[in-house]
């Protein structure tokens, strides 16, 4: 994906309305002064850059285009390079390279790979770039925010909902896991230490990655269903994985609990259909517009915390309605 640039003129007509969207996101997401935003976004020289692991997993796009669409509406005046890392670490690396030299007055860092992705801050820091993340954590604490959920949170949800689901007499389970090495992945898991995981009564047949993808997810559980006849319940790390083993179980004719992260829309449909058991919503739109805001601040010199969180929900047919577009 080419980078975008968002540039507008304002006039005095629109620059009152998008500075009354802007002062409510600040306030309701980040504690950002409004005076501070106001004037970064009157500001024509604020140059953001966004570097996004990938735009081909659903969550992954619906946070780069939320991000875009942000920017477009409450900060017209501010310039927006957006790159697509294609889940390729050289390739991240290689686009925060091209950032760089753009002189953007702050990074957006959604990093490919929590190790690797942490050359960016290097080289941001060599630049004297700061950098905010986003979603997911570099191993690296040189960062100036971090924005985004408490991902052992989204682990323990999964985890305390399936064993309530399968209940007394516990049974066999798989956990689907994403990208290795990522953030996500490393922190949903932990969550799923701390809960099911330690519980005898429940019995993990396999911990298999299937890299946050539907197609392989779906081959993944047929095989699973091939070898374990018994098997109750698949845990995914997101929800791509989760439909995915949704089609392996619908297939063969198997009833499982499946539950996965991001609430995208196909899963809570699915969930609304009585087909997917449950979704844990990981807030795009809260995310992008929190991480935005404080971009904007850090771009302007404004002090900001250290974290901002974006609380997990859990979604189920009792509660999907609220939640579906």
């Amino acid at each position: 994906m080419k980078a975008k640039k968002v540039m507008a003129v304002l006039t005095a007509v629109c620059m009152s309305v998008s500075m009354a969207g802007v002062v409510s996101a600040a306030e309701e997401n980040t504690g950002v002064d409004p005076s501070t935003i106001e004037k970064a976004a009157e500001d024509s020289s604020v140059k953001i850059g966004v570097l996004m692991k990938t735009m081909s997993d659903a969550y992954s796009n619906k946070l780069g285009t939320a991000i875009q669409d942000y920017v477009e509406k409450n900060y017209p005046n501010a310039e927006l390079y957006l790159m697509d890392g294609q889940a390729d670490i050289a390739k991240q690396i290689s686009q925060a390279e091209d950032i760089i030299a753009k002189q953007v007055d702050v990074i957006i860092l959604n990093p490919q790979d929590a190790d690797g992705s942490a050359q960016v801050l290097t080289l941001a820091a060599d630049a004297n770039i700061p950098v905010v993340e986003v979603n997911t954590e570099t191993t690296s604490t040189d960062y100036v925010s971090y924005i985004g959920s408490n991902d052992s949170e989204a682990g323990e949800m999964m985890g305390d909902y399936v064993m309530e689901q399968l209940g007394e007499d516990g049974g066999q389970f798989a956990i689907l896991e994403g990208e290795m090495g990522q953030s996500a992945q490393l922190l949903r898991y932990q969550g799923l230490e701390d809960t099911i995981l330690k519980n005898d009564k429940f019995e993990c047949v396999g911990t298999l990655s299937a890299s946050w993808q539907r197609d392989k997810a779906m081959s993944t559980t047929e095989d699973l269903l091939g070898k374990y006849q018994d098997l109750k319940a698949v845990i995914c790390e997101n929800d791509d994985m989760a439909m995915g083993a949704l089609q392996a179980a619908e297939a063969g004719d198997k009833n499982l609990v499946i539950i996965g992260v991001d609430g995208i829309s196909d899963a809570l449909q699915a969930v609304k259909d009585g087909r997917l058991s449950a979704s844990v919503l990981q807030d795009a739109n809260g995310q992008a517009s929190a991480v935005i805001d404080v971009a904007v601040k850090v771009g302007v010199g404004e002090e900001v915390e250290s974290r901002y969180n974006v609380p997990f929900q859990l979604i189920t047919a009792d509660n999907v309605d609220d939640y579906l577009e």
